[in-house]
């Protein structure tokens, strides 16, 4: 499965040369060899050529998912490599999304956005520290007042609740340390005019 970055004519052309069955994204206004654009094709599962692939034989399809903001939902278009059914191409396509929604989960709650690691151990050390932290949390959500309630999970509310019970004497301590700089500084004004 690939995102619609990787829609080139040379990784289509190349993962076909290696023998892979890929499922891509496509953008609306991709042209096809006739000249039609893909939001324009009313069939799911026909078989088409991008203009500048011809002779690349590709099978299209697509999903709604809902869009990013408002009621209204959104069209996403996927190619196969290889022939399938509309309903194979749709069902692998949301199949992707959902991954990609893990991807944004992990980025923005766990700070792999912020990756900046280049060695073997320190991509270590940055999983297992990643790891410790779903587990905290998991364990503050396993704890919470009522366990009945089946929410899903806020991670970053469950890390803050984590954070206040058990680490709170270290924020309390970098606050004195704080404060404690704000009164020298402010001591300090004080003295000079003086």
């Amino acid at each position: 499965m690939a995102d619609g970055g990787f829609s080139s004519k040379a990784f289509i052309q190349g993962v076909i040369a290696l023998g892979f069955a890929v499922f891509i994204g496509m953008r609306a206004d991709r042209k096809t060899s006739t000249g039609q654009h893909l939001r324009d094709i009313t069939t799911p599962g026909r078989k088409i050529e991008l203009h500048d692939l011809p002779g690349v034989p590709l099978w299209l399809s697509w999903v709604w998912l809902p869009a990013k903001t408002g009621d209204k939902r959104e069209q996403r278009f996927i190619v196969s490599t290889v022939p399938r059914t509309a309903q194979v191409i749709k069902h692998t396509g949301k199949r992707r999304w959902k991954i990609e929604a893990l991807f944004k989960t992990l980025k923005s709650r766990f700070g792999f956005g912020n990756f900046g690691q280049h060695s073997k151990k320190g991509v270590l050390r940055f999983l297992c520290l990643s790891l410790l932290s779903f587990l905290l949390c998991h364990f503050e959500f396993l704890d919470r007042l009522d366990p009945g309630d089946p929410a899903w999970p806020n991670r970053r509310d469950l890390a803050c609740r984590f954070r206040q019970k058990f680490l709170a004497g270290v924020r309390l301590t970098e606050l004195y340390l704080e404060i404690d700089r704000v009164n020298a500084v402010q001591d300090a004004l004080l003295h000079h005019e003086f």
